[in-house]
């Protein structure tokens, strides 16, 4: 009887992945997301999400005996190496080689959840916790606007190291009594200038400020020289509460695993 209850009860890494997949429109999940480290067939007892399986993440996973990691961001720098084949000399990098290491040392699996967590919950995450109400355009592809009651420049910058829970934010050199009050929200590395398309969408809508994960210097001057402000967090201050949410959801659909949410801490510090 334990043993039939045994193998009624286990979870492998493959049923983790197609449970996500349910969550995805195509029914599976996208071309950058998956299994990117250990076998698919590997049961599951312990299961840790973060924003980034980077060193430090690893070697926590390690500590608690978790045996699979979730990571919103990719494993291996370049961020798109696995995806675009070819050899395989990147694993040598020393920041590569160092997590590999680790995750073989720990007999750790890594899969990969992105664009789908991003839908499921990541960016409505952060709309919440800026406290920024309901979209007043939702244009589809996470294209969501939202208006504020109007309120100088300066004054918004502080209500969000308020809400972020940072001493500092990166922001553009505006005038900080310019009022604002249409927030474009380009959470994650959507700031960054690779991803100008989806900036020029809210740009389109009308936005006057824009609230980001993490931008660049080439990201900033296109929406200052649109006439937009900037206020940057950082990358994984603006993902962590929706994987913190993403953390409890999974808890709940296999209570069978224990689920736990590691914080990948803002990388940098003001002197």
């Amino acid at each position: 009887m334990d043993v039939n209850q045994s193998v009624i009860t286990s979870v492998t890494v493959a049923d983790i992945k197609e449970y996500v997949s349910r969550f995805n429109a195509i029914g599976t999940l996208n071309g950058d997301e998956g299994l990117l480290f250990g076998r698919s067939d590997a049961n599951v007892m312990k299961i840790m999400l973060c924003w980034m399986a980077d060193v430090a993440a690893i070697k926590h996973a390690t500590q608690i005996g978790a045996d699979t990691i979730i990571a919103h961001e990719t494993l291996f720098y370049p961020s798109a190496a696995l995806e675009q084949g070819g050899t395989l000399d990147f694993l040598s990098w020393k920041t590569n080689n160092e997590r590999v290491k680790l995750l073989a040392a720990g007999g750790i699996t890594v899969i990969r959840v992105h664009t789908t967590m991003d839908y499921i919950c990541i960016f409505d995450d952060f709309a919440v916790l800026l406290e920024l109400g309901e979209p007043v355009i939702d244009a589809g592809g996470l294209v969501k606007v939202f208006d504020i009651e109007p309120i100088p420049y300066g004054m918004l910058i502080e209500r969000v190291k308020k809400a972020v829970n940072m001493p500092h934010v990166r922001v553009t050199d505006g005038d900080r009594g310019r009022l604002v009050h249409r927030v474009g929200l380009p959470w994650g590395g959507l700031g960054l200038h690779r991803n100008a398309h989806y900036v020029q969408k809210l740009i389109h809508h009308g936005c006057d400020v824009l609230i980001s994960g993490e931008s660049c210097n080439y990201g900033f001057r296109f929406a200052v020289d649109a006439g937009l402000d900037v206020i940057e967090t950082s990358h994984e201050v603006s993902e962590n509460p929706g994987i913190r949410h993403f953390s409890r959801t999974l808890a709940e659909a296999f209570p069978q695993i224990e689920v736990v949410f590691y914080e990948n801490k803002r990388i940098w510090t003001i002197e």
